[in-house]
């Protein structure tokens, strides 16, 4: 078959993703530190034991790493998505990829927005147990919806300009900010364990200025540990974190060498759940179970492993280290999505579904993309500064993410049966069916935002999901039409092979 089919007989995009950067990719993917803030801990189910859900999530999560592995030797950009739309079929493998791309679009834009929140929670935790009024002063103001708005379209804009500017430096910015928030975080691990003999002690001082100490008989509350319970926590610690690993595969097609693929899948996803498992682990070995399960039932957003690294240290200097290394961790998520929404739209276009322009490289950057990804950004960015609620709601979008795996686990049960590879077909189907779980978990645990307290769905969130999969849809038969009867292309030729390099 000609590879004229295609926009050109390569992609243009340059191999300079080495073996750092594929493990960062996915560290950033997966993101630990953030796993450690606010997301999974106020959410913790009565005698849940959060550092042993973690290897759970980690543990549950291989089979899918393996389909992974196995796909990144595929080496395009957008891998998952060839994979999806040349084994399943065209339709599909188009529909899913619009859906998530647009569902990415707007979660990094609420990354953005969302990021002035991580850095106030920093500045209010060190001022407050350091009793400095005006560094709360500053907590409150630049949480405020103007300075949410301005700070996360300023750092986008940047982060954008580099990307257009030189490829190399988006990849470097990724692979230092998620290198650099990984130390810190072990660092972070290392003061708390530091306390484990005096933590009643040490951590004091903070609970009462946070007005969180425990009444007298806390303990009475407290169920004991139960394996069920922790079990339970099993759709948190994967929806969250453990899941996202496929960043590797969106750029395969500028990683130097196979292994780095593979292994940039793998190794993110061991760590991650090192780092995930050691944070939540110190915080009950320190504090003890009742204490720790006490504080994460009642004041979860506020008793988090960040905050009481910062708290127990008694150094200034390491708790603002602390604190950069707790709010690189988003800004590291916000320099990885422009990297990764502009190879998935690549890929989209280098198949002629979206415009060719998009396919336009300078320098080994898709520009055209990254404007276009800039501007789609400060348009969503406008959602939460005039509507906190219509923000909140979606987050419950999150919901494509895991259909779009689900697609993946199922071209991987039918590439395992081409090849007659019995371990990929059952990573795959185990692949597949632990999805359909998470995606039936996303859209009836109100935790995540899809579903209402009583149960009904969000109608902002379910519009958005809805839409994202027609709007997918439309485009892929609109394209289909349009360059039959323009160029002549029947564009289902196109995905019977892979795209060229």
């Amino acid at each position: 078959m000609s590879k004229k089919l295609f926009v050109r007989e390569s992609s243009g995009l340059i191999k300079e993703v080495g073996l750092i950067d594929s493990i960062m990719l996915n560290m950033t993917n997966i993101s630990a530190g953030t796993a450690l803030a606010a997301s999974i801990s106020p959410y913790i189910i009565k005698g849940a034991l959060l550092w042993l859900g973690a290897i759970l999530g980690m543990l549950f999560t291989i089979p899918q790493a393996y389909v992974y592995m196995r796909l990144v030797r595929i080496g395009r950009t957008g891998s998952d998505y060839i994979w999806i739309s040349r084994n399943l079929s065209a339709p599909i493998g188009v529909t899913v990829n619009i859906a998530w791309i647009l569902e990415a679009g707007a979660a990094f834009a609420l990354f953005a927005y969302f990021f002035s929140s991580t850095v106030a929670s920093v500045v209010n935790t060190i001022g407050t147990i350091d009793g400095v009024p005006s560094l709360v002063s500053i907590s409150n103001m630049i949480s405020t919806p103007a300075w949410s708005y301005a700070i996360g379209a300023i750092l986008f804009t940047v982060i954008i300009i580099i990307n257009i500017f030189k490829v190399r430096w988006g990849y470097r910015l990724i692979t230092i900010s998620s290198l650099l928030a990984t130390i810190i975080t072990f660092i972070a691990i290392g003061v708390v364990a530091a306390h484990i003999s005096d933590f009643s002690t040490a951590i004091t001082p903070f609970l009462q200025k946070m007005d969180i100490t425990p009444p007298p008989s806390y303990t009475s509350s407290i169920p004991p540990f139960s394996w069920v319970a922790t079990i339970k926590m099993l759709p948190l610690f994967g929806i969250i974190a453990f899941v996202w690993i496929n960043a590797t595969a969106a750029v395969a097609g500028e990683i130097k060498k196979p292994k780095y693929a593979e292994w940039g899948v793998l190794v993110p996803l061991l760590l991650s759940g090192l780092i995930v498992a050691l944070g939540f682990g110190v915080l009950y070995a320190a504090g003890g179970y009742y204490l720790t399960t006490y504080e994460f039932m009642n004041n979860g957003f506020v008793y988090t492993f960040w905050n009481i690294a910062i708290a127990v240290s008694t150094n200034y200097i390491l708790q603002w280290i602390i604190g950069i290394g707790s709010f690189l961790w988003d800004f590291a998520v916000l320099a990885y999505g422009a990297v990764i929404f502009a190879r998935y739209v690549f890929a989209v276009a280098f198949d002629r579904i979206l415009p060719e322009i998009f396919t336009v490289v300078r320098n080994g950057s898709p520009i055209y993309i990254h404007i276009f990804d800039l501007a789609l950004t400060l348009s969503l960015l406008v959602v939460p500064f005039v509507s906190i609620s219509g923000a909140l709601a979606l987050y419950g979008i999150t919901v494509i993410g895991l259909i779009f795996f689900v697609f993946v686990g199922a071209s991987g049960i039918r590439v395992g049966f081409k090849g007659k590879d019995v371990k990929l077909i059952l990573a795959s189907i185990f692949t597949t069916a632990y999805f359909i779980f998470l995606t039936y978990e996303a859209v009836t645990n109100p935790v995540f935002s899809f579903a209402l307290p009583n149960g009904a769905p969000n109608p902002i969130t379910l519009g958005y999901v809805i839409g994202a999969f027609i709007t997918g849809a439309v485009i892929y038969y609109a394209a289909k039409i349009i360059r039959l009867r323009k160029d002549g292309i029947d564009i289902d030729l196109i995905f019977k092979e892979i795209p060229p390099e």
